[in-house]
This record gives structure tokens, sequence and C-alpha cells, in this order.
């Protein structure tokens, strides 16, 4: 090797070295001084940029889990104020059952009033709960401004129930029957009914093979009558029909009833199938001017509104000749699901309703016929052979028994006008959708077809539990305020109990309370342990993307610390190295000394 003191390379080298060894010893005491082996996008580009993102990730799902833990604080008051309120209902439906004891007085029943009063006033209260100022039973669930959902609602929360219930009760046969055919019904909305349903606002319609009851049942529901609908009415009302929807839909669901359980329905005189529907309901409202035009001729009429109000005040009729004993309606459905809506069936149906007074359909007619033709009067004959009493400037809000099967006009119960026959609470904020594309109301399962779905874009709440914009759980309560839960009307009057007859109808509200307020318990029931389970599931992924992460981006001490001490060395090594090499070049000086 040449000797030259100009260009020092092995200093040089040994310099450069040098830098490479003080590089390596820097990060190697930043990797052990921090505990990462990636400590920036040039240690590693992709591995840096891995580990943000997971990084981004865990932070997320850390928020998520204090979010799932906020949304179980929200629903745990909730879930509070809802279990005070059952509490309430409870009292509430213990008071009406005192109430209904004819043990109490007037007075007696007065006092128990003010105690339901102040019950329904706390249930108010406990209803205006908020949570960081946010109210909380708003009412999303229920929420809608459409007529169909108005309908769809009230038959399955009420109108169907309540008629399925007055009809077992007073014929005796219901879809809980071994002997129903049939247990499902459709429903659809009809624009264009067919003929002479123009001014119907519902209708049931069966169809099933010769000598068997029916095998399908389609209710339909008359759009013609949406745009009258009174919506703030629990009874239905439409200004373009005196009658109210929740009595007709009891009138149609009688022919359901009846059909699934009588063989040959169709063999029946028109008059006794409509005149079993109409029993159900009543008609000395809306038909007023029919049975003042009476004539037992129409026994046997297909036309218009003659059968229909011949047969109900041939059916009255045949209850009188019981002795009015109840069950005349009971005896007469039971011969008939028994032996079938033949001649034969008929015939046996009409001795047991009238207990032996008639032998078959045509001597009850001829009877009939006989009595009438004895009054001067329609109104006499009606009053006095078939307890129907045509008042003038009757109104269906008015104190007047519409002679509904559960009435007092067929000795079967307390007097019940029209808004009284078929049992609702006191609003129809009390309604609730169906919980899916079926529900199955007192045996029968109504298939519920198309209706315009709630909007619940802005209702109720989103819980964010994921890191994602669409990862929420969504939450939306029913109101329970005292209307909502059919315990006092939009104008403020509560449930009464000051009657026998109010407190019986006082119980069976008190018992929709009920279901209203625990099933809206076990929502939020279900959500908290929903939320629950979530937070959970959040705290272990949140640990298992920090495992991820720390695999890629901590160090290992131990393999760093190797690193650390070699890198250490060999700096050591390289700056003695660079000391020898300087050391060289003053070899020369000996030859310039020479």
């Amino acid at each position: 090797m040449a000797m030259v003191i100009k260009n020092n390379m092995a200093a040089q080298l040994a310099l450069g070295e040098l830098n490479k060894n003080n590089n390596k010893l820097s990060k190697s005491l930043k990797k052990v001084s921090s505990g990462m082996k990636i400590n920036g996008a040039g240690d590693d580009a992709s591995g840096y940029s891995i580990s943000e993102r997971m990084r981004v990730q865990k932070r997320g799902l850390d928020q998520d889990d204090t979010n799932a833990q906020n949304a179980s604080s929200l629903l745990k008051t909730a879930d509070g104020a809802i279990s005070s309120s059952i509490d309430i209902l409870k009292t509430m439906k213990e008071k009406a059952i005192n109430a209904a004891n004819d043990t109490n007085t007037d007075a007696d029943r007065a006092t128990i009033q003010k105690e339901m009063d102040q019950a329904i006033d706390q249930l108010d209260d406990n209803a205006n709960l908020t949570f960081n100022n946010k109210r909380l039973f708003d009412g999303a669930a229920d929420a809608g401004n459409d007529v169909k959902q108005f309908v769809v609602k009230a038959l399955n929360s009420e109108w169907i129930e309540s008629s399925l219930d007055m009809i077992k009760d007073t014929y005796g046969i219901s879809f809980q029957d071994d002997t129903a055919s049939v247990t499902n019904m459709d429903l659809q909305f009809v624009s264009s009914p067919p003929s002479g349903m123009d001014n119907a606002l519902a209708w049931v319609t069966y169809s099933g093979p010769k000598g068997s009851s029916a095998t399908k049942l389609t209710m339909s529901v008359n759009t013609k009558f949406y745009d009258a609908l009174d919506q703030n009415d629990p009874n239905g009302v439409s200004k373009k029909t005196v009658a109210y929807l929740d009595r007709t839909i009891a009138h149609e669901l009688t022919h359901a009833v009846m059909a699934a359980n009588i063989k040959d329905m169709g063999d029946m005189p028109l008059s006794l199938v409509e005149g079993a529907a109409e029993y159900t309901h009543g008609i000395d409202d809306q038909r007023l001017t029919a049975l003042k035009a009476l004539q037992p001729s129409q026994l046997d009429s297909k036309t218009d509104e003659e059968p229909y109000a011949a047969g109900y005040a041939f059916l009255h009729y045949l209850n009188a000749h019981s002795g009015h004993d109840g069950y005349a309606m009971k005896r007469m459905m039971s011969v008939l699901v028994n032996k079938g809506g033949g001649t034969a069936g008929v015939d046996a149906a009409i001795a047991a309703a009238s207990k032996g007074a008639f032998g078959s359909w045509q001597e009850a007619k001829d009877a009939f016929t006989k009595d009438f033709n004895s009054y001067t009067n329609v109104e006499d004959f009606l009053k006095e052979k078939c307890d129907i009493e045509l008042v003038p400037g009757y109104t269906m809000k008015g104190p007047y028994d519409t002679g509904s099967a559960t009435g007092s006009k067929s000795w079967n119960g307390e007097q019940a006008n029209g808004e009284q026959v078929v049992l609702e609470g006191k609003s129809p904020r009390f309604w609730w959708y169906p919980s899916s594309e079926t529900s199955t109301i007192e045996g029968l399962t109504v298939e519920w077809g198309d209706y315009p779905q709630p909007d619940l874009t802005d209702a109720g709440f989103r819980f964010q539990v994921g890191t994602k914009a669409n990862q929420n759980i969504f939450a939306a309560f029913s109101d329970i305020h005292a209307n909502a839960l059919g315990l006092r009307s939009d104008q403020g009057e509560n449930i009464s109990v000051q009657t026998r007859a109010d407190a019986k109808r006082a119980m069976t509200i008190c018992d929709r309370a009920l279901r209203k307020a625990l099933d809206q318990a076990t929502t939020i029931g279900a959500l908290t342990s929903r939320m629950e389970y979530t937070s959970r599931n959040l705290t272990t992924a949140s640990e298992n993307v920090q495992s991820a992460e720390s695999t890629i981006r901590d160090a290992d001490m131990a393999k760093e610390m190797t690193e650390y001490t070699k890198n250490n060395v060999l700096q050591q090594a390289a700056q003695s190295m660079l000391a020898q090499a300087n050391q060289t070049s003053s070899g020369v000086l000996s030859l310039l000394q020479g």
C-alpha cells in the first residue's frame, strides 16, 4: 500500500463505518428507550401504516365501548320509569276489580276514582322522563300519519281482539276451537270495491269446498273512506258514513269465525248469517230506518238492508223466547258447528236457541209473522217481542243500548252504546304496529300484507357502537303517557270506575295498558342485554387489535438489547480503528526527516 498523505483512505473507510455504526446505535437506542421497533415511517413504511390504522381502530373501539356504556345508562333510566309505571298499573287493576264488586257504594267508587286519577297523573310524570335533556318515551315506535297505518295499528292492538273476545263470549266459537278449519286471514286494502261494496267500510270473503267449512279468509278494507276517517277517534269514525269502523270489523269477524267453524255456511238463510253478525254489535243506531220498515217476508230477502235488519230482529225474537237466559246464541252456534248450515242443521239450531219453543226455521218464521201481524205498528212489536226499542233522536254516544250481543237488550251484560260495544281504550295513541308480517290474535293469524311502513329516519335513538358510519343499534320507544296507554282521552277524560259497568271495562283497559307497558319493558330489557354483549365484544375487539398492533410495533427488548450491545461494540471498534488509521499518515514524517 502506497504511503500517501493527501487522501487517507483507511481513515475515510473507518469514518464511514463509524457513521454507520453511530446510526445503527442511535436507532437501537431509540427502540430500547421507546420500547417500539417502529418509531417512524422510515423504520418500516408498510408496518407503520398498518400500525397507525390499527391505532385508529382501537381508539374508535374504545369510544364505541364508552358509547355502549352511556346507552346502557340511558336504557337503565328508561327501565326504571317503565317499571314504576307497571307497578302503578298493577295497583290500578286491583282498584278496578274492587270497584266492580257490588259490595261498594257509589261513594266508595267515587273514592276509588280519586285514587285512579292520581295514579294516572303519576303515569304521565313517569312518561316525561328525560336523559341528558332527551325525552325517552317520545312515541317514535308508533308514529305515523297514513290512514292505512291507523287501521293496521287499530286492528293489531284492539279491534280484532275485542271483536273475537265478544264473539267467543256470546257465541261460544273461536279460531282456537278444534273445529276451526282455517286460522289464517289475509288483510288487503281495496281502492276499487266490487259491486255492492262501495259503501262498505270493510268486508270478509271466505271460500272452501262444498260440504266443508272455509279454507281461506280475506278481510278487505275500503280505501274510499280513508280521507274521512278521524285518526283521533278510537272507534274509527268516518264522515262519509254513520258507522264506526270498529263495529264493522266485529260484524265481519263474526262471518269469519262462523265460516271457519260451520260447514256449508253458504246454505244458511242470508238473514240468519247477516243477523248473527249484526247481533254481535247491535244496529239500533245504524239501521233505524230499516227496522222501522221491517216486514216478516224480509227474512227470505237478499236485497240491501232487509236481511240484516230482519235477521237481527229475528235473533232477538228467538232470544226472548228462550227465556232471556243469555245462552240462546251459544246453543244455536253449537248445533250449527255440529250439524252444518244445511236445512237440518238450521232447524235444529233454531230449536236449540229457542229451547224448543220452535221446532224449525219455518215454524219460527211463522210465529214471528203471526206476532208481527198482531201489532198495529212495528215499534211496539220490536219493543215487546224483540227487546228492541227504537229511540227517537238516537246517537251512538248517547245513553242508549245498541242491542249488541254483550249488551243489556240481549240480556247478556251491561248497557252498551255505540262507542262501548267494541271495547277500546280512551285514545288511538295506545295503538302500535305489528312486530312482524303476521300477528296471531286470539288464535287468528293475520297476514298484514302491504301498508306504508313508518318513516323512522329521524326518529328514535341510534347508538353508535361501531367504527363505521352505519354500525349502530337503533331503538325506538312507545309513548307511555296515560293517553298512550288508553287510560285517558286526548281531551283529558280518564277511565271511570264509578259504576260497575265502567269498572268492568276499566279492568280490560288496564290489562291492555299493562300488556303495552310490559312489551316496552321487554324491549328495553332486550336492548340492555344487547348493550352488555356489545360492550364485552368491543372490549375483546379492542384487546385483539391492541395485541395485533403490538406485534407489529412493539420492540422485543431482549433482541433489541442484543442489537444495541452489538452496535455499541461496533461503534467503539470503529472509533478505535479511526484513531489507528489517523496514525498511519504520521509514518510519512519519518521518511521526510531522513
